[in-house]
């Protein structure tokens, strides 16, 4: 009967680093479900290194909308923010809002904004 025990042990050890050697023999970069598109295939470089050299920020041009004026305020629409005479925006001060400009003073240089077209009169 120990002859049998033996053996059944040595089986199931046996069994066991076989499939430890399984699982773990198999690469683990074989399928990366979060690798990009190409990975697979050796289109990426991956030589290049992951710095890149610092690019400049983009100088986002201030876009006019829209000007209301009531006799009381004017304010305006700007890059989908409404601003009023006096106010900020970004590093924008509002200097003065008229029928069809608002003029700004960005790092102390003066830009006017106009609206392109001429909008109509709305009546109420």
């Amino acid at each position: 009967m120990k002859i049998n025990v033996k053996l059944a042990r040595s089986s199931h050890g046996y069994c066991l680093c076989l499939l430890l050697l399984i699982f773990f023999g198999t690469p683990a970069s074989a399928y990366d479900p979060m690798a990009p598109p190409g990975y697979e295939r050796g289109e990426i470089d991956l030589t290049k290194g992951g710095a890149k050299a610092p690019q400049k920020a983009k100088v986002r041009d201030f876009i006019l909308r829209q000007i209301v004026i009531y006799p009381t305020s004017k304010s305006a629409v700007i890059n989908g923010y409404v601003v009023h005479e006096g106010s900020y925006l970004k590093n924008a001060f509002v200097k003065k809002i008229s029928e069809n400009t608002v003029e700004l003073v960005v790092l102390g240089k003066k830009k006017v904004l106009t609206l392109e077209a001429k909008l109509p009169r709305i009546r109420r």
